[in-house]
């Protein structure tokens, strides 16, 4: 039996992703249009379906509604056209797991596998180094790999390494990155010294002189709120041999700014050297729902509540928003879901802050599942008598009774 089925009408490009994955261990195949891939399906049931949308005169949402239908427990990821998000929205609705958007690299498929056999057969711990870095989008996998190169850089030259600076605006996940990158530079290294870290808004001067003996790594956190004086104390401390290696983060383009505004340009470049340039999460929608189910899996944990599971809705509801306040926004809205949920995360529980409250709109799915339920108390469990009650076939009400697991 496959692990994954590819269905993508390109045959070069289809066999190349089946090879890509049989060679990291995935058993794999491929189908070129729906009736192959109906016809696979029913041969092999895959536990994941990677799916062109475009499948030449076919549309592949076409598809997918008919692998929800008779393949529940099949997970479907959706290959879309860069900027589809119309079409991403769509495939969420129809019950997609998630969608990549083309061109998509083979690493980023593998991974996906991956991830998607560990969220369903492993423990779930907290990610450390580059595994910090959480999205399926291209420019999350070019974020990786300049962090990637960064790192080993600085295993290499140790405390001589140039500085690193990361921008970006609030909530994009600067210190996310920052922590990676220390963590991915340290790793494995015998008697490193600790990471430390410096809100250059709160913390005082001292903090900075007292906490730098024996660190390996000092990430300065809105470096661009520093004031003039603990500029030039920072500057005198990156003279020192002993001197750590800098990764800063900003919100502000220091450069541009200058020194009429309030930065020294002498301190800037020695620690803007490398820099990272994080984008907009409206500008990586592909990073939006791997970030959602991680951040979900990590909230429940903390506040001892059962994982929840997003309904289609809710992910449609995700990818549909533009998320102004980027991924700060997103942990506050998963978090408080988390909070007032049991089981399944709708689209109702996904609330967005200063948004204005819309007139209540019932959920088809719990509605459904209560109709079946109803029925099936008032006919004492007899599950023909249910379904003349509700107007359906046996058939009907059975399928029905096995998509929610009601007993029979």
């Amino acid at each position: 039996m496959a692990d994954i089925v590819i269905v993508e009408d390109e045959p070069v490009l289809a066999r190349s992703i089946v090879t890509y994955l049989e060679r990291r261990g995935y058993v794999a195949d491929f189908a070129l249009d729906i009736r192959g891939a109906q016809a696979l399906m029913e041969r092999q049931r895959p536990r994941l379906v990677i799916l062109d949308y475009r499948l030449e005169a076919e549309n592949g949402l076409d598809l997918l509604a008919w692998i929800r239908a008779r393949f529940a427990e099949t997970q479907v990821v959706v290959m879309t056209g860069h900027g589809d998000i119309d079409t991403a929205v769509k495939a969420m609705k129809a019950g997609a797991r998630d969608f990549l958007v083309k061109p998509v690299p083979l690493a980023t498929l593998a991974g996906m596998a991956r991830d998607l056999r560990i969220d369903e057969m492993a423990p779930w711990a907290d990610p450390v180094g580059l595994d910090r870095v959480i999205g399926r989008s291209g420019e999350t996998a070019q974020i990786k790999s300049t962090l990637k190169r960064l790192a080993e850089q600085a295993r290499a030259l140790g405390g001589s390494a140039p500085g690193v600076m990361i921008a970006g605006a609030a909530g994009t996940g600067k210190m996310t990155a920052a922590r990676a990158l220390a963590e991915a530079a340290l790793l494995d290294l015998p008697g490193a010294g600790p990471i430390v870290e410096f809100d250059c808004r709160s913390d005082g001067v001292d903090r900075l002189r007292d906490s730098l003996a024996g660190a390996a790594v000092l990430i300065l956190r809105r470096v661009d709120h520093l004031p003039g004086p603990a500029q030039a104390v920072l500057a005198g401390l990156l003279d020192r041999p002993d001197m750590p290696w800098t990764i800063a983060t900003t919100t502000a383009d220091l450069a541009r700014r200058g020194p009429e505004g309030g930065f020294d340009a002498g301190l800037l470049y020695r620690l803007q050297v490398e820099w990272v340039d994080l984008p907009p999460l409206a500008n990586r929608p592909a990073d939006i729902l791997p970030l959602a189910e991680t951040v979900a899996r990590r909230a429940a944990r903390r506040h001892a509540r059962p994982r929840p599971r997003f309904l289609p809705e809710a992910r449609a509801r995700l990818v549909g928003h533009d998320w102004p306040g980027n991924v700060a926004e997103l942990v506050n809205v998963i978090e408080r879901a988390v909070l007032t949920v049991e089981v399944e995360i709708g689209p109702d529980d996904i609330r967005f802050l200063g948004a204005a409250p819309g007139p209540a709109v019932p959920n088809l799915r719990r509605m459904e599942e209560e109709a079946l339920e109803t029925a099936l108390s008032a006919a004492g469990g007899n599950v023909s008598r249910a379904a003349r009650m509700l107007g359906i076939s046996r058939d009907t009400m059975r399928y029905r009774m096995e998509k929610f697991g009601l007993p029979r």
